[in-house]
């Protein structure tokens, strides 16, 4: 266990609110009660000096707390590259292993990763996956790929294809073109919702579009081609639970909301992981297909489906 610290500047349009309620609101990590028994602790202060948990939040205050957090948890560090010539390299992310540091994880991530081999001390991550995501991922080694590669993406030059499974069973290629949004109030972080049309009260509207196709079926579950026209943060993912197809393994879009809440909490029983079916959400990036940004050359990288998924088949 480690204590983190971390500082924060109240926005100029935050409500004035208390100080307990802020917190929460800001980082529902922990519950109301929590950071209250954060604020008694001493372990909060407020332009440098302890607060009171009913002290109302003002625009600019500097809010400092610390927190405990667990050890870095051990994961799968190994990268397999499935490309690499003197511009980029392509490596097949093992669910688990984040992109970069965030949170609990600081040394085992992608990017950190790569960075302790020395002829790839400076690796430029061109887009992202999540951390219980697998597959195909792409890095620049000099900032001139790293330009040329996102000229490719306004470009919208890329194919990306995932596999997916899911709990349900369509039998028919569709396509999902609507908006990803989030709601006020939402009791999941980070949490997006789809819609043909998106809400009034939505926040933070994207336009997204997916095409899925089935490709294999087994005792309830789907296994489904998914092609992105765009790359929305929880695209697949949210897309599916609201179309009442939630991913196989997700804690956060899967069968039952609370399993995120078990999950963070460490509470997780032997009913709750069957319930899940596998240990991670059932994602996997299989290919990615573009002209060689610095060649021009035809450029398709791929990535088998990974045995904890192929499986559930």
């Amino acid at each position: 266990m480690r204590i983190e610290k971390k500082e924060v500047v109240v926005p100029l349009d935050a409500p004035r609110e208390r100080l307990d309620i802020w917190l929460s609101h800001r980082f529902p990590v922990l519950s109301r009660t929590q950071w209250q028994e954060r604020i008694d602790e001493g372990a909060v202060f407020v332009n440098r000096q302890a607060a009171r948990a009913s002290r109302k939040v003002q625009p600019s205050d500097s809010i400092v707390f610390s927190y405990p957090m667990r050890d870095e948890p051990e994961v799968q560090t190994k990268l397999p590259i499935l490309f690499e010539d003197e511009h980029y390299w392509a490596v097949d992310k093992p669910a688990g292993l984040p992109v970069h540091p965030s949170g609990i994880y600081k040394t085992r991530t992608v990017v950190t990763v790569l960075a302790q081999l020395e002829k790839y001390h400076k690796p430029y991550l061109l887009h992202r996956l999540d951390r219980e995501t697998s597959g195909v991922l792409l890095l620049a080694k000099h900032q001139k790929a790293a330009a040329a590669f996102q000229r490719v993406t306004k470009e919208k030059a890329i194919q990306k294809k995932y596999r997916v499974a899911v709990e349900g069973c369509p039998d028919e290629l569709w396509e999902a073109k609507g908006f990803l949004f989030c709601l006020p109030q939402t009791p999941l972080p980070r949490q997006r919702f789809f819609a043909p049309v998106a809400p009034e009260n939505a926040i933070d509207a994207q336009t997204c579009h997916t095409r899925f196709a089935p490709l294999k079926h087994k005792m309830g579950l789907t296994l489904l081609e998914a092609e992105l026209f765009t790359g929305r943060m929880h695209q697949i993912r949210a897309t599916l639970k609201s179309q009442a197809l939630p991913v196989v393994g997700d804690k956060l879009y899967g069968v039952d909301p609370n399993l995120y809440f078990r999950f963070a909490d460490d509470v997780m029983t032997a009913a709750d992981w069957r319930r899940l079916r596998i240990s991670r959400s059932a994602l996997h990036c299989t290919q990615m297909a573009l002209q060689h940004p610095m060649t021009g050359a035809a450029w398709q990288i791929d990535s088998p489906l990974p045995q904890d998924i192929a499986g559930l088949f």
